[in-house]
């Protein structure tokens, strides 16, 4: 049993910022599914919810970003929860309740490769698994219903995977998918590790793009970072990865919201989105720059913009309602 929740905006009401969809069928809008590797855990669900809206440049609680407002864009920022970890059927139920119904809603490729299109994945660690072991299940599922692996492919290939922190192999993969990675990482150093290590320091480089292979859809972005596996640490402000990080979930989602809006399919590739992460490649742009550059020419639409003042504001009401739950939590307990 699987519970899935979208990210809004913080009330009095609603301290945590998130909210159950009760129906399935209530997800009218493109979404970036976020999945954390507890997926039984509030806290890290919630968490990487925040962060897949952060990464687009949504304004959160600890950031301002691009200050766009999350309750006014035309995409949903989802998660995942399951009822206990590990639990049994949790890929086939996911795909059978939800992501499948969502795929083949129209019976033709065409519109079938619009709706893939509306679909974004944003994992963390371990999680990355959860949405490979998805994809099996919807090639077999689109081979039951008589699609040719061509066709299968093709489709597939319209829905993005930002994979952050991860090992699991992706160079199986149909999604257009980029993989960002910490060379320095223990916990997920690899052969693609190494080999960044060798051509960074061939070239006296810190960052190091790549195909994971050459007849893939995925890339590696791999750098010389300062070994953290912590996701926030992805967003730190000088973390080399951070712009080009954001310019592929901000602009996978943008191809969503402009799709949504067109007859016509703007497709997605490995080559249509490696032009994005180069050019927000901090190694020889500043940071502030770039990401002042990134969130000006992003096509979200007619949605508004927090300011600065504004968020200062929200960020020190948040603090106050969350001490508010706190003091209450610690009298209940002390009762």
């Amino acid at each position: 049993m699987f519970k899935i929740y979208r990210k809004c905006e913080k009330t009095e009401t609603n301290i945590f910022g998130v909210e159950k969809i009760k129906d399935f069928s209530n997800i009218d809008k493109p979404f970036l599914m976020c999945i954390a590797p507890r997926e039984n855990d509030n806290n890290s669900v919630f968490g990487i919810i925040k962060e897949g809206a952060r990464a687009a440049r949504i304004r959160t609680s600890d950031e301002l970003a691009g200050g766009f407002k999350i309750d006014e864009i035309g995409v949903n920022f989802l998660g995942i929860k399951f009822e206990k970890e590990n639990e049994e059927n949790k890929v086939l139920d996911i795909v059978d309740d939800f992501i499948y119904p969502n795929l083949v809603k129209n019976k033709d490729l065409y519109s079938i490769k619009k709706n893939a299109r509306r679909m974004n994945f944003f994992t963390y660690c371990n999680a990355t698994k959860m949405y490979v072991e998805i994809e099996k299940k919807l090639v077999q599922k689109l081979a039951s219903d008589g699609f040719n692996m061509l066709e299968i492919k093709d489709i597939l290939s319209q829905i993005s995977l930002t994979s952050i922190a991860s090992q699991i192999d992706i160079s199986k993969i149909f999604a257009t998918c980029v993989c960002f990675k910490d060379v320095n990482d223990t916990d997920v150093f690899d052969y693609y590790s190494r080999i960044a290590i060798k051509k960074m320091d061939e070239m006296n480089r810190n960052t190091f793009i790549s195909k994971v292979k050459s007849d893939s859809n995925s890339l590696m972005y791999l750098f010389n970072g300062k070994s953290s596996h912590e996701l926030k640490s992805y967003f730190d402000e000088d973390n080399i990865v951070k712009s080009s990080l954001c310019a592929t979930v901000s602009r996978f989602v943008e191809n969503s919201i402009i799709n949504e809006n067109n007859d016509d399919l703007i497709t997605i590739s490995s080559k249509y989105i490696l032009p994005a992460i180069i050019k927000n490649n901090s190694e020889f742009v500043s940071m502030e720059e770039l990401l002042d550059n990134l969130d000006k020419t992003l096509n979200y639409g007619n949605i508004g913009r927090f300011t600065l003042e504004e968020h200062e504001a929200l960020c020190e009401r948040e603090m106050e309602l969350k001490g508010i739950i706190n003091n209450n939590e610690n009298q209940i307990m002390h009762r």
